[in-house]
């Protein structure tokens, strides 16, 4: 079946954040719009599910489970869906685990890292630099396009650290930062990424939804806007083409053994890059390359739902490298607002770097259990012993694709990649591949690609990304 094009029709291929936002923002501007989704849920790795056991419920966020009032793209998104009502308080804690001691750092005021035990008096010292250096960077640094920060990019986050700063700073608060952003030690990470998660993460307070961060794109659907005659969305449908003519977007999708074609004003696709290199086949051979290679780390998390919750004010406990080669961090997700557990109960995730998470991508989830539980025991005896006695439900969770850790130069390609897109192009691209891994910067390009198809400018000095 093939359907015919209409001029203020868009298509919207994934409906992760960046799909839903950028679905959203062409609703608002009246387009009509079809939104292809290969699963059988919207968020992608902004979602949630539901865990029953006896008679209780937890919803556990499948992959992103914190946001922050520095996301000031998101915070604009809210506002003008009229969501900023939904928006809940949580811990604005984070801690970081050094010698059996958790030492916990305000995420709002940067004066916590002058009082903290857990840098020396040297490394405090030291740290003025990695302020000073933030501060300039910040010019360059764009939620929905990082290629500006090319410049940036000479070296890796450890060789930075140790150039600028000193091993202690390297060891507490650099690797483990790294490590719990991109599941990925200091030496595998753009020095620039680093930075990127300074500038995300402090300084601001923390903030959630009842039930999860995978609420966002759920709210977003049941706005009037999209949730109206003009929005058409579709579940399980695996697209397996996009590709452009002289004036639109032609998408071939399928379902249950049925294979369909439409066409459309233009497509936005926001999938992960080795996705979008399969399936856009109006790439030439560099795009495809780049997009094919973009390092995403996998991630094998285990969560326990607990009768009783742990005693921990924080969000999370970052683990160094140093304390533990394997976790990377405890979230302590009931700290991270209501409706993920039952009132009075636990919720903890366990997330580990990625060299461990590989040979469990296929392992029975068991097994996984037994091996998250052990790595735990090695590090934070006392909350092991907790879950032990109080544990009610464990689950695993699975992403091949999960975060980007673009490493020293991956910025520099990301550059030379954005320069060779096409912005008058019909088919657009979205997704945190622009950016780095966080919800507010894939929303960012979701939205990004929606005001390249509306031919308006792009919200900064950022150039566009189309193809």
């Amino acid at each position: 079946m093939v359907e015919e094009p209409r001029t203020d029709h868009v298509i919207v291929v994934g409906a992760g954040i960046a799909g839903t936002a950028a679905a959203f923002r062409l609703r608002q501007m009246g387009r009509k719009v079809t939104l292809f989704e290969r699963k059988d849920h919207v968020g992608g790795r902004m979602s949630a599910r539901e865990v029953r056991t006896g008679g209780t419920v937890y919803r556990v966020d499948r992959g992103a489970s914190w946001l922050s009032h520095n996301y000031a793209p998101m915070i604009k998104l809210l506002e003008d869906a009229g969501l900023t009502g939904r928006m809940l308080p949580c811990s604005d804690e984070l801690g970081v685990l050094r010698d059996g001691r958790v030492h916990r750092l305000s995420l709002v005021r940067s004066s916590g890292l002058l009082r903290t035990g857990l840098l020396g008096w040297r490394a405090k010292l030291r740290a003025v630099n990695l302020l000073r250096d933030l501060a300039a960077a910040r010019r360059r640094l764009r939620w929905e396009d990082m290629s500006r920060a090319a410049e940036l990019d000479r070296e890796n986050a450890e060789e930075y650290a140790l150039r600028r700063l000193d091993r202690e700073l390297l060891d507490y608060l650099v690797e483990p930062l790294c490590g719990s952003q991109f599941l990925a030690p200091a030496e595998e990470v753009a020095a620039v990424g680093a930075l990127c998660i300074m500038w995300g993460t402090f300084g601001a307070a923390s903030f959630t939804f009842d039930g999860g961060t995978g609420r966002l794109p759920e709210y977003l659907l049941d706005t009037p806007v999209m949730d109206s005659p003009g929005t058409r969305v579709e579940l399980g449908a695996q697209v397996t083409e996009v590709r452009r003519t002289d004036d639109e977007a032609v998408v071939v999708w399928e379902r249950d053994g049925e294979v369909r074609t439409e066409r459309a004003r233009a497509c936005v696709v926001a999938v992960p890059a080795p996705v979008a290199a399969r399936i856009v086949t109006s790439l030439d051979q560099d795009q495809r390359r780049h997009l094919a290679g973009v390092r995403y780390t996998s991630d094998v998390h285990v969560t326990f739902g607990l009768r009783r919750p742990p005693v921990e004010t924080a969000l999370g406990v970052s683990i160094p490298g140093r304390e533990h080669p394997d976790l990377c961090i405890v979230l302590y997700e009931h700290n991270l607002g209501p409706g993920r557990a039952p009132a009075g109960r636990g919720l903890v995730t366990l997330i580990f770097r990625h060299h461990w998470n590989a040979p469990r991508m296929t392992a029975a989830d068991d097994a996984v259990i037994a091996d998250a539980r052990a790595a735990l025991g090695e590090v934070m005896p006392d909350l092991a012993a907790h879950i032990d006695e109080h544990r009610e439900m464990a689950v695993v969770q699975r992403w091949e694709n999960a975060v980007i850790a673009r490493p020293a130069g991956g910025y520099r390609d990301l550059a030379a990649f954005t320069a060779s897109l096409d912005g008058n192009s019909p088919v657009q691209l979205g997704g945190d591949y622009f950016s780095y891994s966080t919800t507010s910067a894939a929303l960012a390009t979701g939205e990004q690609a929606a005001r390249r198809v509306l031919g308006l400018p792009p919200t900064t000095a950022a150039g566009g990304v189309g193809l």
